[in-house]
C-alpha cells in the first residue's frame, strides 16, 4: 500500500535518510545451516547478493520481509512482525537447526543467543552496515520552521539518530512502527506520537493518513 492511496487529500513528501544500508563484502558460510533468520528487507537484499541458494528455510519478520524473500525465490515464513513474535513462534515451531541469522551491524532482540539458549542452536552473520548520516538541508529548513512536520519512524537507531540532530521549531508528529521506536524519543521531542497498529509499512500509511482531514490540515493534538 503506498502512502498516496490513503492521504485524505495530497500532500508534499520529503525523503530524508538518517541511515545509510551498505552491504559488506564477506562471504557467507552456510555449510551445515538447516535455515535461516531474516530480520529486515535490507537482510534479504544481502542474501540475495551473497548466494544463489533457494534450498534453506527462511524464518522472517513481518509482512514486507517475508514478500521480499518470497519473490526472490526463498520458502519464507513470517513467524512474527517483531523479534520478540519470532523467537516465540521459533521456538513453537521448533526447527531443524543449526539456524543463521543475517543483521545489520546494529541489531535488537538478541535473537540468536535466546534461540540457542533454548535448545535452537543459531549463529549470527552481520551482512550490511546501518552508517548515519545527516539530514538534508531541505529537511533541516523545514524542520526548522513553524509549520506542522510528520515524521515516519520504522526503527529505534533511526528515531535515536532523528532525535539527536533535530532541535528545531517545527510541531512534530511522529508515527513509529513500535513502541520499541517511540521509547527511543525524549520525552516532550515530539507534539504527538501514533504507533502503528501493525509493525509493517500499510499500517504506518495508514497511520500517517489519520492525522490529515481532507483540507491537509493536522486533526490530531
Amino acid at each position: 500500500m503506498e502512502l498516496a492511496q490513503v492521504m485524505p487529500c495530497p500532500m508534499p513528501v520529503l525523503i530524508s535518510p538518517v541511515l545509510d544500508i551498505a552491504p559488506l563484502p564477506d562471504l557467507l558460510p552456510l555449510d551445515h545451516i538447516k535455515g535461516l533468520i531474516v530480520t529486515s528487507a535490507n537482510g534479504v537484499e544481502s542474501l540475495i547478493a551473497k548466494t544463489d541458494r533457494r534450498d534453506l528455510p527462511v524464518y522472517a519478520v513481518g509482512e514486507r520481509t517475508t514478500a521480499v524473500a518470497t519473490q526472490a525465490g526463498f520458502n519464507a515464513r513470517q513467524m512474527g512482525e517483531d523479534a520478540e513474535g519470532l523467537v516465540e513462534g521459533l521456538l513453537r515451531l521448533g526447527p531443524k537447526a543449526p539456524l543463521l541469522h543475517l543483521r545489520g551491524e546494529v541489531s535488537r532482540g538478541d535473537v540468536a543467543q535466546r534461540l540457542s539458549t533454548h535448545g535452537i542452536l543459531t549463529r549470527e552473520k552481520v551482512v550490511y552496515a546501518q552508517n548515519p548520516v545527516d539530514l538534508s538541508e531541505e529537511a533541516k529548513t523545514l524542520l526548522d520552521g513553524t509549520s506542522p512536520v510528520v515524521l515516519p519512524l520504522f526503527s529505534p537507531r533511526s528515531a535515536k539518530l532523528l532525535a539527536q540532530q533535530v532541535t528545531g521549531t517545527a510541531p512534530r508528529y511522529v508515527v513509529a512502527i513500535s513502541w520499541a521506536v517511540a521509547s527511543e524519543l525524549p520525552q516532550g521531542w515530539a507534539k504527538t506520537i501514533i504507533i502503528a497498529s501493525r509493525a509493517d509499512s500499510p499500517a504506518m500509511a495508514k497511520g500517517i493518513a489519520g492525522l490529515f482531514d481532507e483540507d491537509g490540515f493536522i486533526v490530531s493534538s
